[in-house]
Formats: structure tokens, C-alpha cells, sequence
């Protein structure tokens, strides 16, 4: 890819582009994703399921551990490069951070193998533990060198890497997931064909970015550039290790050991739909947002960063209070029509869950922003508080309390280090958030839950619970432009969109014309 291709790239029509088609992706993703949980929880009935969910939770500890960061290094300098107009430099970048993922996933293999009795599934015997640990070292290869080959894209702007794979892959691992049924196929079959699908998403990666000649060069890096790179992969390893077991890694740990496998699968259910739901409202804006804030900090320094960073704080705490609303609302409905009566006991888990993850959505900004600037130092100690907290609150609750004891230690040890961090990063490095907006859409969120909860209260059922999500997504989006909570650029962003469908939305363009000159610039 040549430094003409590389600007348009990272065009205001091009990055939009972009996070529309990752949305799209995502909802395909997801919709696929949610199908094939679904449809193997059916099939092998809630303890199987835990045991399917713990390898894969296990299997996404071991990649992250293995990626250790060397993903968002190469993200943020690989794009930085570019944004400096040097695109050689990029490609040894590529190259720089390639032979060390390799390592880092041997190194990590190794590692796995030694301490593998600490991380058997409940209940399973030794022929099982086989199979177990060789699916886990083929998924964990073949799902770490996808995640770098579509972070090094991202990096060139790339972002139909991983919308075309992810979707191709995820359509024909649902289709394969339905042979299985008809088949009637036991825990074994789902376990080797999750460790194909992840072959399938490495290929073709390495496939589409051979296609598109981003190639890894293998000469010296400039020493400066590589004193940096080192500082940020140094504080990015200590960062991605600790989310690795702070993203609700403690709490399944300690559910296997001590409860048992089905509650295992129902905590994994409800954070596979709570994921599911942030990536759907979120998934364009999270991965356009450190690529741009990258190229925007290499171009013309920190102001421009900071500006993204306002602009983005907006966007995800309208998307979160949107998430945490539904989800309270639909999670009842959501856990009867996918997963059955079986699984009832997901549903409180979830709302939970989904309140918490809408509350704390703008943590995605301030980790690309501590990354693009150079403050992984800061971003790990926040991780590493996280760790604590969760850890002392898991061990004081699940023991005792089982599935809803891990559901208290998730979400107090979430809140409380999101609040810390939030404090620490305006105090720290002098930001000025968008205060007005912010409780603007506060409000807006409030008004919408009290509509909602006087319809549930009034007459509830499933069919209510419905009928109350959407007349708080309505409510609140409507609170949200008669209260102003928008700028003048958010309302031309809007315009543009309609405009490229103006047979559709052409009448609507005056009456947000009109509401766009009585907007904040």
C-alpha cells in the first residue's frame, strides 16, 4: 500500500465508511454468533455448555496473554508511521512486531502446558483432558495470528479485513454448527470444530493482506521510533495481561472450581450477550476510534487527540445508557426464545451485566487515548486496580453466594475502577469533557426508564417487556434532540448520511437544518 492509498484511508468519508461497514460486520457477527451459542446450548444441555464456554473463555485468556499488546502497538505505529507519510517505516513495523507475536505464542503455549491441572473443566476425565488441551493450543495459534493480521490492517485503514473474514467465517461456522445437530453430535464435535473455525479466520486474513500487499519488512527501525515502540509494548504487554484476568476471568475461574460447570455457561451466556450488545452499538466507532486518534496525534499532536476524545466520550455514553435500557428490558425475552426455560437463570445475570457495560462503554475512549499518547503506565495501573478489586470481591462472594456472588464482585469491581479511572485521566491529564452533553443524555436516559418501568409495572409479562424497550429507545432519543443534547457537527454528520439517500430522507433534511442552526458548535 503506497502513502496515496494510506491518506485515503484515513479520510473523514473513508474512516465513516469504515465504521459503518465494521457495524454491519458486527451485526452479522453477532446474529451468527448468538445462533451458534444458542443452538449448541440446546444441544448439549446447560453442563456440557459451561465446559464448551470455559474452553473458549480459556482459549481467549491464552490470546490475549499471547498478543500481549503486540496488537495495539502495531495498530497505533503502524498507522502513526503512516501519518507521518512513511509507509517503509510501516512495513518494518510489521515486521518488528510479527517475529515476537510468533514467540509470545510459543512462549504462552508452553506456559499453558505446565500449569494445565489448575485449569482442567469440572467433571472431566483424562482421554477428555486430551482433546481439551489440544483444542486449546490449535485455537489459541490460529485465533492469535488472526487478531494481529487484522490489527496490522486497521492499521493501514484496512478495516474490510476483518469485516469480509469475520463474516464469511462466522456464516459457515453456524451452517456447519447446524450439520452437527442433524447429526446429533456430542461435546466433542462443537470442541474440533471451534478449533477449524479459528484456522478459517487465520487463513483467511493472511489471505486477504497478501491480496493487498501489506507485507512485513525485516530491516533496522530507526532508534528513537524503536525506543518508543518498546515503552509502549513494555506497558501494553503489563496491560493486556491484566485485562486478560480482570475481564470477568476471575469470576469463571472461580465458578469452575467451586460451583460448577452449568454456572459456568450461564455466566458465560450472559457475557456473551452483553458483548454481543456492546459490539453492535459500538463496534464501528471502537475500532475506527484509536487508528484515527493515531494518524490525528502523528499529523498534528495532542489538541487534535483530545478533540476526538470528547467527541467519542459523546457518542459512547448515548450508546451505553441505550444498552443498558434494552437490556434490562429484553433480557427475560432475549434468554426464553434463544436458550429455553433451562437457562432461566441467566437472566438476572444479564441485566446486570448489561447495566454495567452501558455505564461503563466510554472506557474504550480513555484506553485508546492513555495508548495514542503515550500513557500505557496509567492505563496499567487502572488494569492492575481492577485485578485487586475483583479478585478480594470474588473471593469474599462466589464461595459463598455461587453465580450471583461472581455477578456482585463483576460489577463492583467494574463501577468502582471505572469511576477511578474516569477521575484520574480528566485530573491528570487536564480534559475538559463535554459536562452539558453528558447530563443532558443523563436525563434523557432517565425520563425514558420511568415511561418504561410504569408500562412494566402497569401490566407485566414478556410481551410488555417488549413493547417498554422500544418506547424507551424512542423516548430516549427523542429526549435527547428536544433537550439539545447534540452539537452543530453532529447534525452535518446526520446530513451527510442522508444525503447519500435522498429519495428516502430528503424531506426530513430542512426540519434538521432548522434543528441544527439551535445547536451548541
Amino acid at each position: 500500500m503506497n502513502e496515496a492509498h494510506a491518506r485515503q484511508a484515513f479520510g473523514k468519508g473513508a474512516t465513516l465508511r469504515a465504521a459503518l461497514q465494521m457495524t454491519g460486520s458486527t451485526y452479522v457477527v453477532y446474529a451468527t454468533g448468538l445462533l451458534v451459542s444458542a443452538l449448541i446450548a440446546r444441544s448439549v444441555g446447560p453442563d456440557d455448555f459451561g465446559r464448551y464456554s470455559y474452553l473458549v473463555w480459556l482459549v481467549g485468556v491464552l490470546i490475549m496473554v499471547g498478543n500481549n499488546g503486540l496488537t495495539t502497538s502495531g495498530i497505533r505505529f503502524v498507522s502513526e508511521s503512516l501519518g507521518r507519510g512513511l509507509p517503509d517505516t510501516a512495513r518494518d513495523v510489521h515486521g518488528w512486531l510479527k517475529w515476537r507475536q510468533l514467540g509470545c505464542i510459543a512462549f504462552v503455549a508452553a506456559l499453558y502446558l505446565v500449569s494445565m491441572p489448575f485449569f482442567t473443566p469440572s467433571g472431566w476425565t483424562h482421554p477428555d483432558l486430551a482433546l481439551f488441551a489440544a483444542v486449546v493450543l490449535v485455537s489459541t495459534f490460529a485465533k492469535a495470528m488472526y487478531l494481529f493480521s487484522i490489527s496490522i490492517a486497521k492499521g493501514y485503514g484496512r478495516f474490510d479485513v476483518e469485516a469480509v473474514t469475520s463474516v464469511a467465517v462466522s456464516v459457515l461456522n453456524a451452517l456447519a454448527v447446524v450439520v452437527l445437530i442433524l447429526l446429533h453430535a456430542t461435546l466433542h464435535a462443537y470442541l474440533l470444530l471451534f478449533a477449524v473455525t479459528c484456522i478459517a479466520y487465520a487463513g483467511s486474513a493472511a489471505w486477504m493482506l497478501h491480496r493487498s500487499h501489506i507485507a512485513a519488512h525485516h530491516r533496522e527501525i530507526a532508534p528513537d521510533l524503536l525506543e518508543r515502540m518498546r515503552k509502549h509494548l513494555l506497558w501494553s504487554v503489563l496491560l493486556t495481561i491484566a485485562a486478560a484476568f480482570s475481564n470477568k476471568s476471575v469470576e469463571t475461574w472461580m465458578l469452575n472450581q467451586f460451583v460448577g460447570p452449568a454456572e459456568v455457561g450461564y455466566f458465560s451466556i450472559a457475557a456473551a450477550l452483553t458483548r454481543g450488545g456492546v459490539d453492535l452499538l459500538s463496534s464501528g466507532l471502537t475500532t475506527v476510534l484509536m487508528p484515527s486518534m493515531a494518524h490525528a496525534f502523528g499529523a498534528a499532536g495532542h489538541e487534535s487527540v483530545s478533540t476526538i476524545l470528547s467527541h467519542s466520550v459523546r457518542y459512547f455514553l448515548f450508546l451505553g445508557l441505550l444498552l443498558a435500557g434494552v437490556g434490562v428490558l429484553w433480557a427475560d425475552v432475549a434468554v426464553h426464545l434463544m436458550y429455553g426455560p433451562r437457562y432461566d437463570e441467566v437472566v438476572p445475570v444479564l441485566r446486570v451485566m448489561m447495566v454495567v457495560g452501558g455505564l461503563t462503554l466510554s472506557d474504550g475512549a480513555f484506553g485508546a487515548l492513555l495508548s495514542t499518547t503515550d500513557n500505557q503506565r496509567l492505563r496499567a495501573g487502572f488494569s492492575f486496580l481492577s485485578i485487586a478489586l475483583g479478585t478480594i470481591a470474588a473471593a469474599a462472594l462466589i464461595p459463598t453466594y455461587g453465580l450471583m456472588g461472581a455477578v456482585v464482585a463483576h460489577a463492583l469491581s467494574r463501577l468502582l475502577v471505572f469511576a477511578i479511572t474516569l477521575v484520574g485521566i480528566v485530573r491528570i491529564m487536564r480534559l475538559r469533557l463535554p459536562w452539558r452533553e453528558i447530563g443532558l443524555l443523563c436525563a434523557s436516559a432517565a425520563a425514558a426508564g420511568a415511561i418504561a418501568a410504569a408500562m412494566v409495572f402497569a401490566a407485566p409479562g414478556l410481551w410488555t417487556s417488549v413493547a417498554a424497550g422500544v418506547a424507551y429507545v424512542l423516548a430516549y432519543v427523542g429526549g435527547t434532540v428536544l433537550l439539545r443534547a447534540w452539537r452543530c457537527g453532529d447534525a452535518e454528520t446526520l446530513l451527510g448520511l442522508l444525503d447519500r439517500l435522498p429519495r428516502f430522507f430528503g424531506r426530513l433534511r430542512p426540519r434538521i437544518e432548522r434543528w441544527a442552526a439551535e445547536l451548541p458548535r
